[in-house]
């Protein structure tokens, strides 16, 4: 249980670093920045613990994975971090990535939908609904840039990539037992975290050529005081201490139990979003944000 705890706390705590790195930096930017801290992190950390551990069968399928889930979602993940904030974007992405992943596998693997799973995913839309509208306080420290709607579209982008990734990041683990060459959390997350890293990469590129130069332009070094601290936060609290506290929750507890614990994420976070961005949600969206949350956990717990 203390594992799946420090999960919740390090994915909080890598959204509101992340957060603040989009802004700094910009978020297609900032998430390439992240991105490639991470996996020169996760590259050593393979390289000294488990060397061989990676399969070319396996790794196709993890790959595919890290396109959609740390390519595809945090791309969106960074670009709504810069236009509605930590909190409201959490809440989008982990609320409706198991919704996601549950249409994934219905219609990939066939798994049924029962009635209580179409209670919980109700709640869930219920409380993303109420949550949605933007609160009269809720840019009062940090500036956030770009349009609230599209803001609202990256973070269910991101929620799309997360479940969608995770689905097929299963069918990885499962092929990799076959191979005989299952490795740690840190191994999957590397492979994961690489074409992440490739898909963002991309993206910069075309931001470049053919996007606003003024934007670029004004792009930072990630070497800036002002922005490393918030940067090795974000890279190091998610995809590197964060994943590995999350495959150990895993080794100890059952999934479902783990992933419930990992929904309570936007409620934890709620504090420190106000501290760091000055974010003041409505009662309204703090009741939408415990009724969607209270659905994921319901799911997890009865699927």
């Amino acid at each position: 249980m203390i594992a799946a705890i420090l999960t919740t706390l390090f994915f909080a705590f890598s959204a509101v670093t992340g957060q603040r790195t989009a802004v700094l930096l910009g978020g297609a930017w900032g998430n390439l920045m992240r991105l490639g801290l991470a996996a020169v992190v996760l590259g050593l950390l393979v390289a000294i613990l488990t060397p061989d551990a990676i399969r070319w069968a396996s790794f196709q399928w993890f790959f595919v994975s890290g396109l959609i889930g740390f390519g595809l979602g945090d791309v969106a993940l960074f670009t709504a971090y810069e236009r509605i904030g930590s909190r409201l974007t959490i809440l989008l992405n982990l609320c409706l990535a198991p919704l996601f992943a549950m249409v994934l596998e219905w219609l990939w693997l066939g798994n049924g939908v029962g009635i209580r799973v179409v209670v919980c995913a109700l709640l869930i839309l219920a409380g993303v609904v109420m949550a949605i509208r933007p609160g009269s306080k809720s840019r009062a420290k940090v500036n956030l840039r770009g349009r609230y709607w599209v803001g609202i579209v990256a973070a269910i982008v991101a929620g799309f990539g997360q479940g969608t990734g995770a689905v097929i990041s299963r069918k990885a683990e499962a092929v990799a037992l076959e191979l005989g060459a299952s490795g740690s959390g840190i191994t999957a997350a590397f492979q994961r975290v690489l074409a992440g890293l490739v898909f963002s990469a991309v993206a910069v590129a075309l931001i470049r050529f053919f996007g606003d130069r003024k934007n670029w332009e004004n792009w930072r070094t990630p070497f800036d005081r002002r922005v490393a601290p918030w940067l090795f936060g974000a890279a190091l609290f998610g995809p590197v201490i964060g994943v590995s506290c999350f495959q150990w929750a895993l080794q100890d507890l059952e999934s479902g139990i783990v992933l419930a614990v990992v929904a309570l994420t936007p409620i934890v976070m709620l504090p420190l979003a106000r501290i760091t961005e000055g974010d003041h949600p409505s009662r309204l969206a703090l009741i939408g944000a415990v009724v969607a949350v209270a659905g994921v956990v319901l799911l997890n717990l009865w699927a």
